[in-house]
Order: C-alpha cells, then structure tokens, then sequence
C-alpha cells in the first residue's frame, strides 16, 4: 500500500505521458511559430522533468523524508530517461502518426535530469516544510 500512497502522483504523470506519446493529436495546433521557438521540446523537458521529480519525491516519502542514497537518485533519472527513449522508439511502431525523433529523445533526458535539479532545489530551500537528512 505504501507504494500506491508514496508514488500514485508518478503513476498517474507516467499514464499521462503514455496517453499523451501514443495518442493521435488531430487537434494539435500546425503553426510554425511552434517549431521556430521549439516548443514541443520544451514541453518535454517540462513533462519528464515533472516525471523525474515525482519520483524522486515518492522516493524521499517512502524513506520517511530522508534523501534517498545517490545510487537510488541516479537510477530514477536514468529510468526516466530511458523510459523517454523507449516511448521515442516504440511511437513509429506502434503507431501510423508517430515518428521517432531524436531531438524529443535528448529533451526527455534533459528533463529527467532537470527533475532532479529541481527536486534538490526544493530540498534546500525547504519547501516541503522539512528539514531534510542525508543518508549514507
């Protein structure tokens, strides 16, 4: 039950990004005002950052708000981004309206990485409302 009460925000941003990366989008916006400023890359840095944060924060409630070791900190990320690239790779087979695109795969990464940068900022400024304890 703990991994339901610790990770159930993570769970429902992973079954948001499956639905949102295998979904047709038939009304997504063809302006090209969004691929000069590249917007489609922010949003997934954006959204994989969100998705590393989340489990990086399930993570600090499951081990009763101390930090979790930096093996467990860099596997989060690393499946994040591996997730984000699997996603890229599986959309042309999956799917007719789907193509792989390296440049949405580096965002993804970047953004699994920016969840954990993120995660640490909120950590030391103590946003959560705790004070936090390294462990060994």
């Amino acid at each position: 039950m703990s991994l339901i009460k610790n990770f159930w925000l993570f769970l429902v941003w992973m079954g948001v990004i499956f639905y949102l990366s295998f979904t047709p989008l038939t009304n997504w916006p063809k302006i090209s005002v969004f691929d000069k400023l590249y917007l489609d890359k922010i949003i997934h840095i954006c959204m994989y950052s969100m998705l590393s944060f989340l489990l990086l924060r399930g993570f600090f409630k499951q081990q009763n708000n101390h930090v979790p070791r930096y093996s467990l900190l860099i596997s989060s990320v690393l499946f994040c981004a591996a997730m984000g690239a699997t996603i890229e790779f599986l959309q042309p087979m999956l799917t007719m309206y789907r193509q792989f695109e390296w440049l949405d795969m580096i965002a993804n990464a970047i953004g699994a990485l920016g969840g954990y940068f993120l995660f640490s900022l909120v950590l030391k400024k103590q946003w959560l409302g705790i004070k936090w304890q390294p462990v060994n």
